[in-house]
């Protein structure tokens, strides 16, 4: 009896002296783990044990941001396959992220987006990095499940504006901060956003295409918890879409307009453009347009 104990002292012994190594520490393996190439952490660590792929899925996808970013980066189809896989391994046992970015090259589909939807409930904040995000439903769907949603960012294709923006409105009550850029919003885009959303603190429409009417919405006072409105590098159109820069004395009567409206707001701290002076980004721009 004695040596049966003796041997399985030394037993335990020799299993803490030497740990095996699916025993290491989760957050030092992941140390480790985010030195390694997108490849390795693919198809490495993730084929060693389950914790191993614990640990994979930590390094890569849990942290407070679920940063899609990385598909871009992965040049062969099965690295794409590998990471769409554990991507889908992590949704399924992890909900504490409070903030997406969504890729800008890689499109994951209207099934692909609306499970991330569903799965990610509770975040307060959205970016989706090009127009390809963005131009059929997946978005417009998405928001359903994102009713927490606080932060919304896109570059919106003229054709979804007033649908997602109407969507915004009618399920994120909460927005303080929404970001279009290089969209088209005109009378009926921008009074959906500020009858709907008069909460907001922030509102970028930069690089965006937007009638001279719809700014006159943008300043009128419904936002009366606005702090920065930016209409950096806008263009500018008339009632019948042609470019308002068009008639430099027209233009200039509608700029000071704008400024003067602008510091009436009195919510508003930061009011960001390039109606005065000459912008050489938006001359280029007009001019490649020609």
């Amino acid at each position: 009896m004695k040596n049966q104990k003796q041997k399985k002292q030394k037993q335990k012994q020799n299993q803490n002296q030497n740990p095996s190594w699916q025993d290491l520490n989760p957050f030092i393996l992941s140390k480790i783990f985010s030195f390694l190439s997108p490849h390795d952490q693919l198809f490495g660590p993730p084929y060693v044990c389950h914790s191993w792929l614990s640990s994979t899925l930590h390094t890569i996808f849990k942290n407070s941001i679920l940063d899609l970013r990385l598909i871009d980066t992965l040049d062969q189809e099965n690295q794409r396959l590998r990471f769409t896989h554990l991507l889908k391994l992590a949704l399924n046992h992890y909900h504490g992220w409070v903030s997406i970015q969504f890729p800008s090259k890689h499109k994951f589909g209207y099934f692909g987006t609306v499970y991330i939807a569903e799965n990610t409930p509770n975040i307060t904040s959205v970016a989706l990095s090009s127009e390809a995000s963005v131009n059929m439903a997946p978005i417009f769907i998405s928001l359903l499940y994102w009713q927490k949603l606080k932060i919304f960012e896109a570059r919106m294709s003229p054709d979804v504006g007033y649908l997602v923006i109407s969507q915004l409105v009618d399920w994120c009550k909460n927005m303080t901060e929404i970001r279009l850029h290089g969209s088209v919003l005109m009378e009926r885009e921008v009074t959906c956003l500020v009858d709907g959303l008069s909460g907001l603190k922030i509102l970028d429409l930069c690089e965006s295409t937007l009638s001279c009417s719809a700014i006159g919405i943008v300043l009128d006072g419904r936002l009366k918890c606005v702090k920065e409105i930016n209409l950096l590098h806008c263009k500018f159109v008339d009632d019948k879409g042609e470019d308002a820069r068009a008639d430099y004395l027209v233009f200039k009567a509608f700029r000071d307009e704008v400024v003067e409206k602008a510091s009436g707001i009195k919510s508003l701290k930061k009011f960001v453009h390039c109606l005065k002076g000459t912008c050489l980004h938006c001359k280029d721009k007009a001019s490649g347009n020609k």
